[in-house]
């Protein structure tokens, strides 16, 4: 098999000038003019038949419009160059237009969720409309958050300008930046993945630098997150959301005060966090350590995980979980599904993309180490999870990134077993040490990031603006939370902010807590039994067709009760006191 490690983006569309670009954008514009035209205005809610009607009309043409990607593939584009302002100009016009046609659709869900609560039950209840249950449940479930139709209209069209463009901006600027390294320019999120292999001297003064470049073009993140963040405050005052967060709890369809729960869980068991650095720094030789070294290795493992090496060893891994999985991480390299190498003016980070019935893709910026072949995992389970939702009927295709977390991290650990099959006993307890700070960084560095992201958010609504030197210093408290005493965190350290892409997501990061915990346990139930694959995969196929905690429940993870979420943070503990265990006569690189 021939491996490709660059975008195949004709897959899309064969170039820039592709005819199909326009015919498929006149497509959707058409198709959705027709719908306003025959529905608008008209009585389709008096019957449960009349419902039904509209909704088998409206799955075709939501059919249509999720194999349109004009906007996605000059996004991409953008993505692999950000100098390439062409394509990002016309990405913008290309979404715009397809929001526009979309807002001629939109009057559908609106007039839904007007139909009275006695009748509702009606509707849930009609054994026609049992395929559109959950999709009618949500329209009834979110309707006191709803604007007019002309409201929503403009919201959707004023995100990108009030949102989307910021962000854009903002991203384009970080990703132009570099900093020498041995002679060579090294790109800051290339300088940032590297630090975990570098020596001590060589990480503090690159981290250092990283830091200098940060604070250099904070004043574009002050204005870009205080306007992101207004953006929002006006709309979620205006549609009724009584908490910052709580628009992104209830777009990700869980339960709020459940959501609640956790991160106060979380926040009160810091300690556990406190705990696992306190045993880093100790060996890494270091009564305290900085920043720069909180993700450093104790050791090194000496397998170089280059791209085909973590291609083979990830294949087996699925191969031996699910033939189809291995199967589908197979399509995405022979096609050109996954861009492999960081180069500059590419996007960092790593991400998978997926919509509808249009090819997914995979970006990575794959610098050969242990933590990139475990970011190719992460982004194949995801990928995975996208494939076999593609089996769900539109309305049901997109999944909630709560289940998204889920799926992705738990195929991190799946991996951890083949990984470890290579190493000797003193690169197991440093893959272990890995594996914890992984878990660490999951959940309680997300979780203080949630912690962060809401203070911000109440200071910006209170005061109006917040200065990027307040940012740097509120970023540096949540950050002093979880590390403990013995990691020192200084102001300079909370710059940071400028390129932590999460917290533009609002909220988001919950997820990742929230995803790492449930993925725990589900592993835990394959490795005592092995046939718990298949409820594993029922999980990834099963879309959006039900709420999160529903979707886990059918396959035996209650999570609802809090001793759920405590026994998984034990589970943490527990692997850090065999840490402690282990490493005792362990040394240092």
């Amino acid at each position: 098999m021939k491996i490709k490690t660059s975008w195949n983006l004709k897959l899309l569309y064969k170039s820039d000038k592709d005819p199909q670009i326009e015919k498929d954008l006149k497509a959707i514009e058409t198709l959705c003019a027709s719908f306003e035209k025959k529905y608008k205005g008209k009585q389709f809610t008096n019957t449960p038949q009349e419902l039904l009607k509209i909704l088998n009309e409206s799955e075709k043409l939501n059919e249509r419009i999720d194999s349109c990607g004009p906007s996605r593939y000059f996004h991409f584009k953008t993505d692999l160059d950000s100098s390439d302002s062409k394509s990002f100009a016309v990405s913008t016009k290309y979404g715009q237009r397809l929001t526009e046609a979309g807002n001629k659709i939109k009057f559908l869900g609106l007039e839904i969720a007007k139909v009275p609560t006695n009748k509702q039950r009606i509707f849930l209840n009609y054994p026609a409309l049992k395929p559109y249950k959950y999709l009618l449940y949500q329209i009834f479930s979110n309707a006191k958050y709803n604007l007019s139709e002309g409201e929503e209209q403009l919201e959707d069209l004023l995100s990108q300008p009030g949102y989307g463009m910021w962000v854009d901006t903002q991203e384009k600027l970080l990703n132009r930046q570099a900093i020498k390294y041995k002679g060579k320019d090294l790109s800051v999120s290339k300088a940032i993945d590297s630090l975990s292999h570098m020596p001590k001297k060589d990480r503090r003064d690159i981290y250092g630098k990283i830091n200098i470049v940060l604070k250099s073009i904070s004043h574009m993140a002050e204005g870009e997150l205080n306007a992101i963040y207004n953006f929002k405050k006006i709309m979620d005052k205006r549609r009724g959301y009584r908490k910052p967060y709580s628009a992104t709890i209830l777009g990700y369809e869980n339960n709020e005060k459940a959501i609640e729960t956790l991160i106060s869980l979380v926040s009160k068991h810091f300690k556990i966090s406190h705990r696992f650095y306190k045993l880093h720094a100790k060996l890494l030789g270091e009564r305290k350590i900085k920043p720069a070294d909180r993700n450093v290795n104790i050791g090194d493992i000496k397998t170089k995980f280059d791209f085909p090496k973590s291609v083979n060893m990830l294949r087996t891994a699925l191969g031996n979980f699910d033939k189809e999985y291995s199967e589908i991480f197979d399509k995405f390299l022979e096609n050109g599904q996954i861009d492999v190498y960081p180069k500059k003016g590419k996007t960092g980070g790593a991400y998978c993309s997926g919509h509808g019935q249009l090819p997914t893709f995979v970006l990575l910026n794959h610098v050969d180490t242990l933590k990139s072949f475990e970011t190719l995992a992460h982004e194949m389970g995801h990928a995975i999870h996208t494939e076999l939702s593609k089996s769900q009927p539109s309305r049901y295709r997109d999944y909630t990134i709560a289940t998204a977390e889920v799926a992705s991290t738990f195929f991190e650990q799946v991996v951890s077993e083949e990984t470890e099959k290579l190493l000797s006993n003193k690169e197991q307890i440093i893959l272990l040490h890995n594996r914890l700070l992984g878990d660490i960084s999951t959940i309680f560095r997300q979780v203080a990031c949630f912690n962060f992201e809401l203070e911000l958010h109440e200071s910006i609504r209170r005061d109006g603006q917040v200065s990027k030197e307040n940012i740097a210093k509120l970023m540096s408290k949540h950050l002093k939370s979880y590390l403990g005493d013995a990691v020192e965190v200084t102001d300079d350290d909370g710059y940071f902010y400028v390129c932590w892409s999460h917290i533009r997501r609002f909220f988001y990061v919950y997820t990742y807590a929230y995803g790492r915990l449930i993925s725990r346990a589900l592993y835990e139930k394959w490795k005592a039994d092995h046939t718990y694959a298949k409820k594993i995969k029922t999980f990834l196929s099963a879309g959006g067709s039900m709420r999160p905690e529903d979707i886990f429940k059918s396959i035996g993870i209650d999570t609802s009760k809090n001793a759920f979420f405590e026994a998984g943070l034990k589970g943490v503990e527990k692997d850090i006191a065999k840490l402690e265990k282990l490493a005792k006569g362990f040394k240092t690189r």
